[in-house]
């Protein structure tokens, strides 16, 4: 099994401990498997999930630009694998 070295821990602790001091609930997040997260408007998850619901976005990422709700980009410096399950 592979581990972090001393300091990767102390990155991943410093970024962790980063974002649980998020200012607002109204951040959300996700990804398509870039190198970065995108950040939007969880108050308009309704209508983001009636864009979908309705076939009028297919995706999570359109819906969130059909209803203006991106607020901006967390870059990291490899790819954030998008997975489910």
């Amino acid at each position: 099994m592979t581990t972090l070295s001393k300091e990767e821990r102390a990155w991943v602790k410093k970024v962790n401990d980063l974002l649980a001091k998020c200012p607002s609930k109204r951040l959300g997040f996700y990804t398509i498997g870039d190198a970065y997260v995108e950040i939007y408007d969880r108050t308009l998850e309704d209508e983001i999930n009636d864009q979908m619901d309705s076939g009028k976005a297919g995706d999570f990422c359109i819906a969130v630009q059909h209803v203006d709700a991106a607020l901006g980009t967390l870059n990291f410096p490899a790819a954030v694998h998008s997975t489910a399950g």
